[in-house]
């Protein structure tokens, strides 16, 4: 009996330390489960980085999806519904105890194993399993949806840096050119051909472009700071490389309309949690039934040896009054529904009304940029005549110096506004829920 009791012991031993190792695995792999759901079976890397290497469009975006804190917290949350959708599974499968006690008094020693088991059922833990299901399914969209929005965001940043170092360049020449006129103009001043109201006239309009110069580089070492930040590296210093092609064809609004309504990860979340509050509906009203309780003991060990070895008991719980406790839980549950129900609405709402602005932004700068073409050749035409004539001693300093401020102000707002529409056209993608497959493309 002893050496039988032994084995058992061992047996319940060796189960212990099972199901610690494979508590220790689960842990390991918790990190790989949110990011199957973000890569797939391919299991995406932190690339190699340099700051001063150039950069794509593509690899940014493929950067931030590996490492941001953003999406990694919501990862976690979805870690969190998995182990507690493991939790309500486990309320069907019995809880087994080892209780060894040891008792001595000043004539006897009495020492006793037992091995207790004990399950409970109910038709309310079945709805409750399948709550905790929809709100891990739940879970994985709004990580789906954090990744869009911060994929957005680095699109976002990336242009903000394009835009500020190409609109920089636009005024580095500008001061280039102003310089020289201002050294003509004092030139002029110095051999009596000029006036001091037009030298005056040209170093305000030099040291106005340089201010504005200034303040464009700070804007792009603001907008490279925050790139870096949503890739998760120290600096961006290298080259932007701006691969993207636009397609030639893009779709019609009802088209974006549908793809939106089919794709958004919120808008899937949404419709998930009020799967999850019709279930917890069910569950609250299942209260009701009854609920069965199994508990087993079994005596691996006693001295003296007690004549029960085993005892065995089967329970029914039927609740007849509950002090409003149920009813409470049903009318509470039931306003969940209602609320996941006007949640959803909005969240349709607010994708198509997305979807409506960022197509209509798209289509304004492509036609934008077709009047900003024209009016960049004209303003350029018109500063050239302007300089002929000025030349010439028809026209004055500051005639001139508005046909070329016309001109820099032109050719800037072409330069941002064609950056603009590929931001305009992510910002699409996005609304649609089809920013990540920008993912799957070289830029």
């Amino acid at each position: 009996m002893n050496k039988m009791n032994g084995g058992w012991m061992k047996v319940i031993f060796c189960g212990v330390l099972v199901a610690m190792q494979a508590g220790c695995m689960t842990w390991s792999g918790d990190v790989a489960k949110y990011r199957q759901v973000l890569d797939g079976s391919q299991a995406a890397t932190q690339p190699n980085y340099k700051a001063d290497e150039p950069l794509s469009l593509s690899r940014a975006l493929e950067m931030a999806s590996a490492d941001n804190e953003s999406i990694a917290s919501r990862g976690e949350s979805y870690v969190q519904a998995l182990a507690e959708k493991m939790r309500q599974a486990g309320t069907f499968l019995p809880t087994v105890t080892l209780a060894p006690s040891y008792s001595s008094s000043h004539n006897a020693h009495q020492t006793s194993v037992p091995l207790n088991a004990s399950a409970t059922g109910s038709l309310s833990q079945v709805s409750s399993i399948e709550a905790a299901d929809y709100t891990a399914k739940e879970r994985a969209q709004e990580l789906l949806n954090e990744r869009e929005s911060i994929l957005l965001q680095v699109a976002q940043a990336y242009y903000s840096v394009l835009t500020y170092e190409r609109q920089a360049e636009v005024y580095e020449n500008s001061v280039k050119v102003k310089t020289e006129k201002v050294r003509d103009q004092q030139e002029r001043l110095g051999l009596g051909k000029g006036r001091a109201l037009d030298l005056a006239q040209s170093q305000a309009e030099l040291a106005g472009t340089r201010v504005t110069l200034t303040q464009t580089r700070t804007n792009a070492a603001n907008a490279r700071s925050a790139l870096a930040r949503l890739m998760g590296v120290r600096a961006v210093s290298g080259p932007l490389v701006d691969g993207l092609a636009l397609p030639t064809d893009i779709p019609g609004l009802e088209l974006w309309q549908t793809r939106g309504e089919a794709s958004r990860s919120d808008l899937r979340g949404a419709v998930l949690a009020r799967a999850v509050a019709r279930a917890n509906l069910d569950a609250a009203i299942l209260q009701y039934y009854p609920s069965f309780t199994v508990n087993f003991s079994y005596l691996l060990h006693s001295d003296p040896t007690s004549m029960q070895s085993w005892t065995n008991v089967l329970s029914a719980n039927l609740p007849l009054f509950s002090a409003l406790a149920i009813e409470a839980d049903v009318r509470k549950s039931r306003s969940y529904c209602r609320q996941a129900e006007l949640v959803e609405s909005q969240t349709r709402r607010q994708v198509v009304d997305e979807v409506n602005q960022n197509y209509q932004n798209l289509r304004s700068s492509q036609q934008n940029i077709a009047d900003l073409k024209i009016q960049v050749e004209a303003a350029q035409r018109a500063a050239d005549l302007a300089e002929q004539a000025y030349e010439l001693g028809s026209v004055a300093n500051l005639d001139r110096l508005i046909q070329q401020d016309n001109l820099l102000t032109a050719q800037v707002n072409l330069l941002s506004q064609q950056l603009g529409e590929k931001q305009y056209y992510l910002a699409l993608l996005r609304s649609a829920g089809e920013m990540a497959t920008a993912l799957r493309k070289p830029h």
